[in-house]
């Protein structure tokens, strides 16, 4: 059994890894995967051995929340709290009060308490299962300020309690984590509503009464009932009443399209005006919208190659901060014998140092751009593809529904047999090529009706054969026709009939194709069609170079030949019979047909077709920068820190006050959100 659980809590990768490694450990459990960005968890187990309740439970003791909504307010309240408390303490360390320095500590005390035990839960439970948090650093840092001032407080040790220190630091702490998460929550507001959208409750008609489903359970033959506004969950067809929909998330059509009667929905359109009863003929697993969410949740879990360096060096990270703050502690001691000096420093080498920032960089960089990319119409399907796009210098086009309609159309048909058209239906059944569509909807339209034949079958790129009847391109004893594309139905030798179709370039290829160029990218056309219909299109769209009558199992090859030149290469293709030249491209792109994307190969779909191509790589290039920006401050933010934290400056009087480090700290997480979140501007860049 798979269960899906929603949880709150996980404020870095070292947290999704703290509830992946516990849940494993659980007898029963077969396979977890955990989404730091999304904050979900899925886990496949065996619910013979261990019970859902069982799972949740192992959840909420590492400190976390599975919840069914999100709700932020207690963090908030005890944020406010933490901040009060903080400013309270502060404003009596300069005006002198009766009582004052025990209001101090009983405040800091239920900061401490209140405000830290989120990070002694966290610490804990990643400590536990063998992993070091930022929530280490935090509770080290915090309780060992507490301590001291408490020791100080009751005259165990010289010096002044600084009773501000630990309260400012869970204060700044809780509130760094706060921004993030709301930016991050706000970030994904597309993500979650695209995937919530499969526990959404639909109205159902059953026996003329309006009943509430949830999704999941639609089976095709089901009739939902869709009012203005509703979100069409499964692909159907209009049964009753006639509706205005916008299919702009699926097409990028801003006009809403009139529905009625007969017509086909999809899966992710909206009722922009009206009211339909529509038949289900796919559940929601196999619709459109069902295909989407599970590509975009496989996306998520992917990792590009420089996040899982990061997150092995932030699991280390901690480790060595710690030894640092040792080290600081033990060379002050040596040095000058000033215990709050060496324990001042140590707390500050604790506090300010940041594994939590070099975390995030890249898993919320990711989500960011994925929810954006969708946005336009852009399913990146591999985010570790997301490193390859600066890379890319040559873009190889298949022609055939890619840069062209793919819905060729008989213009000319010529017949030498009274059965030509039964048989050229017949055999076209078996195949799903544009070409096999156009003469099977040009033989309907001509009264043709299908025969009984055995033995057929498709020769991917020849064409469809049954016995001794063969349907496919002929270029034999038959006349030139310009850039026709002449497909012969024979029997043996015998020339049957001859259909003779054409194919449309697209209306926005040439725009995509000048675009790319200069974007400094070389654009090559692939074809298996013949050189003078290739080199016809090649040079309308102004590509840099062609290569025409390549066979489907030789296009891998095309690929490969110019990667050993030195080439990295992007292929943008249909997804089917260029599956082997996809896979073998450095960066694939698929562009499917109709609403059936479970056949694309590619790392991106293009949902829209090829005209978002050039944003793909424009984003591809901007999330790829915002990865190492994020990860070059990150680095550089934690090598300057340190140093300046454990004091190494202080003959210059430069240092840092502990809760002063903790500020920084928090500020960092945030600055690295906040770049990212540039994302969503300059969209023109």
């Amino acid at each position: 059994m798979r269960r899906t659980f929603k949880v709150e809590g996980m404020t870095c990768v070292n947290c999704a890894r703290t509830i992946e490694i516990a849940l494993k450990k659980r007898e029963g459990v077969k396979r977890v995967e955990v989404s730091f960005e999304l904050g979900r968890v899925k886990v496949d187990f065996d619910e013979d051995r261990v019970s859902e309740e069982e799972i949740k439970l192992v959840i909420q003791q590492l400190g976390y929340r599975v919840v069914d909504e999100e709700d932020s307010k207690k963090d908030l309240i005890i944020l406010a709290f933490s901040g009060i408390s903080s400013l309270i303490i502060a404003f009596l360390m300069f005006v002198e009060v009766s009582g004052g320095i025990y209001i101090q500590l009983f405040l800091s005390t239920l900061v401490q308490v209140v405000g830290g035990w989120k990070f002694y839960k966290g610490a804990y439970n990643s400590l536990r299962n063998g992993v070091a948090g930022m929530d280490v650093l935090v509770s080290l840092g915090t309780t060992g300020s507490y301590i001291y001032s408490l020791l100080a407080f009751w005259g165990f040790l010289a010096g002044s309690p600084f009773f501000e220190t630990n309260a400012f630091l869970i204060t700044f702490v809780r509130g760094g984590r706060f921004i993030e998460e709301t930016a991050k929550r706000k970030t994904l507001k597309l993500l979650k509503k695209l995937l919530s959208s499969q526990h959404a409750q639909v109205s159902v008609l059953q026996n003329n009464t309006e009943i509430k489903k949830n999704v999941r359970e639609v089976m095709p033959g089901d009739v939902l009932l869709l009012r203005t506004g509703d979100l069409i969950p499964v692909d159907g067809i209009v049964l009753k009443g006639r509706a205005y929909v916008s299919e702009a998330v699926i097409t990028g059509e801003p006009r809403p399209i009139p529905k009625e009667e007969g017509d086909e929905v999809v899966g992710g359109s909206i009722v922009e005006d009206g009211l339909i009863e529509v038949q289900a003929i796919r559940s929601f697993e196999s619709s459109y919208l069902g295909k989407v969410s599970r590509m975009v949740e496989q996306a998520l879990a992917d990792k590009p190659k420089i996040q899982r360096i990061a997150d092995k060096v932030s699991h280390y990270f901690v480790q060595l901060v710690i030894l640092l703050s040792l080290l600081t502690f033990a060379l002050w001691m040596l040095k000058t014998g000033d215990l709050q000096k060496a324990v001042q420093f140590s707390l500050a080498v604790l506090v300010i140092s940041c594994p939590c920032a070099l975390g995030i960089a890249t898993p919320l960089a990711v989500a960011v751009g994925i929810s954006k990319a969708l946005t336009k119409g852009i399913l990146i399907k591999k985010p570790s593809s997301l490193e390859v796009f600066p890379q890319i210098d040559i873009v190889v086009f298949d022609k055939t529904g890619t840069v062209t309609e793919g819905k060729f159309k008989v213009v000319k048909f010529e017949a030498r047999s009274p059965e030509a058209l039964d048989l050229a239906l017949t055999l076209e059944q078996v195949s799903n090529h544009p070409i096999a569509k156009a003469i099977r909807d040009f033989a309907k339209s001509r009264g043709a009706k299908a025969l009984q034949l055995t033995g057929c079958r498709e020769l991917v790129g020849k064409g469809v054969e049954c016995g001794d009847y063969f349907i496919g391109e002929f270029e034999k004893d038959l006349p030139s026709e310009g850039d026709l594309k002449k497909v012969a139905l024979t029997k043996g030798d015998e020339v049957i009939a001859v259909f003779y179709l054409q194919d449309t370039i697209l209306e926005k290829a040439h725009s995509v194709i000048k675009t790319l160029k200069s974007m400094g990218l070389k654009t090559v056309l692939l074809s298996g069609d013949r050189e003078e219909t290739t080199r016809r299109v090649a040079r309308e769209l102004e590509f840099d170079d062609f290569i025409a009558q390549v066979k489907p199992e030789d296009k891998k090859e095309v690929i490969l030949s110019l990667q050993r030149e030195g080439h990295k290469v992007a292929m943008v293709g249909d997804g089917v019979n260029d599956a082997p030249a996809l896979a073998q491209a450095d960066l694939s792109f698929a562009v499917p047909h109709g609403t059936d994307i479970t056949k694309q190969v590619g790392d991106v779909v293009l949902l829209r077709g090829i005209e978002v191509l050039p944003q793909a790589f424009r984003l591809g290039k901007r999330v790829n920068s915002k990865i190492k920006q994020n990860l070059f401050w990150a680095f550089i933010y934690n090598l300057v820190g340190i140093p300046v934290a454990s004091g190494i400056f202080y003959g210059a009087g430069i240092y840092l006050k502990p809760e002063i480090a903790g500020l920084m700290m928090a500020l960092s997480s945030v600055s690295v959100v906040a770049n990212t979140l540039l994302l969503h501007r300059d969209e023109s860049k």
